[in-house]
């Protein structure tokens, strides 16, 4: 009987029940929107780091790290290059030579990380060639060419075929300096990488530092699924004893803890959004209950206790949540599967996220168990929002509310 009488209840002020439903949908998807958002700006961080700068897994001197010297290589490196391409799992592996210098042009000069590559390697690793703006890709067969950043290339005021002179120490504490050309402009996602990050032919580097053809400081491996990270990240530490391996959690720990306390953003931010949906409840519910004062008085003089006055407030409470809900997490679904694929362009503020590796395009992501803790947050929360107006019933005495007007 009170599953009828709370069911009819709900209807009988047709305006006010949709009023309710409604806020309740648009606080879901609100909550849904944002949620997604911002996963979907940690998610675009995290690819950027991982398929355009680091990889899934490095391999460097246990001392590299810290030091940052060009002579701390990774022993036979050859050996594990040629071991790592073989494995079904990775998709690419590259080596680099790396040294820390000042790059200097006629007009001035600043410190930069000097990369020797293979190119035809980070075409498959980070994609470097696809960031090149202006000019090409190690295309012109000289060895002395170099790729800068557009940032850099801003502050050397340096153009194309421009002359930039690179200076830094060889693995015998030696001063060298080298004159290079500029073959190409590059611009990635994170412009604070581009000011300090030059790239040069690995051969010609290693030449400069005096390091042997089978000495390298980095290794880096990209994988075809996040899924294969543990079992290759073993089989390196096998076949490069004495290495450091590390996983891309590892090197960049900040985007570790955005992945490991995004749980807790989706509780706060939720949190936040049903906390001013539970004034709208609230105040819906006591509104209903003081315009029915007569009806309560009369259904409590005929017999109905306390414990069913309760029940049937919290049930007419449970219904409009119940309506609200799928509505408010249809809309959110939609709305995410929609902009997940066409993004939302941001560009207007495309420097400054670049400043910090976010793209200007965003992609709205959320997975399953999002859509569960919301919709489990808003029931509780409509629930705990009709304790109040449901207590507020079992306060009228019924003789008084028979006769109220």
């Amino acid at each position: 009987m009170l599953v009828q009488i709370a069911w009819r209840n709900i209807w009988r002020n047709k305006t006010r029940s949709l009023i309710v439903t409604s806020s309740i949908a648009i606080g879901l998807w609100a909550g849904i929107f944002i949620l997604a958002f911002a996963w979907g700006m940690y998610k675009n961080n995290i690819d950027e780091t991982v398929y355009k700068q680091l990889s899934h897994l490095q391999i460097h001197h246990p001392l590299f790290s810290k030091e940052n010297d060009a002579k701390l290589t990774v022993p036979e490196s050859n050996r594990i290059l040629e071991k790592l391409k073989s494995q079904p799992k990775v998709a690419a592996v590259s080596s680099r030579v790396i040294t820390s210098g000042m790059i200097s042009s006629t007009t001035t000069a600043g410190g930069v990380k000097i990369i020797g590559i293979d190119p035809d390697s980070e075409k498959q690793q980070i994609r470097l060639n696809e960031n090149v703006r202006q000019g090409g890709y190690f295309e012109s067969g000289k060895e002395n060419e170099i790729l800068i950043g557009e940032k850099l290339a801003k502050k050397l005021k340096v153009k194309l075929k421009s002359k930039v002179v690179l200076t830094f120490t060889d693995v015998n504490s030696d001063i060298i300096s080298g004159a290079f050309r500029v073959g190409g402009i590059y611009r990635s996602g994170n412009l604070s990488l581009d000011e300090v990050n030059v790239y040069v032919l690995r051969p010609k580097l290693r030449e400069f530092l005096g390091l042997r053809q089978d000495e390298t400081n980095e290794i880096a491996i990209l994988l075809k699924s996040e899924e294969n990270l543990g079992s290759i990240k073993e089989y390196a530490n096998s076949i490069a004893p004495g290495s450091k391996v590390e996983d891309w959690k590892e090197m960049a720990p900040e985007l570790r803890l955005v992945i490991e306390s995004f749980n807790l953003y989706t509780y706060i931010i939720t949190g936040i959004i049903l906390l001013a949906l539970t004034f709208g409840i609230v105040n819906t519910m006591l509104m209903s209950v003081l315009e029915r004062i007569r009806e309560l008085g009369m259904l409590m003089a005929i017999g109905l206790n306390k414990l069913k006055i309760f029940l049937m407030i919290m049930l007419e409470t449970l219904y409009l949540s119940l309506i609200g809900c799928p509505v408010g997490l249809l809309i959110g679904w939609l709305t995410i599967k929609i902009l997940g694929n066409y993004g939302i362009n941001i560009s207007m503020f495309s420097e400054g996220l670049s400043s910090y590796g976010f793209s200007p395009v965003i992609y709205p992501a959320l997975d399953d168990q999002k859509y569960g803790i919301v919709a489990i947050m808003c029931l509780i929360t409509a629930l705990l929002s009709a304790i109040y107006p449901a207590y507020k019933a079992l306060q009228l005495n019924p003789s008084e509310a028979i006769r109220k007007i």
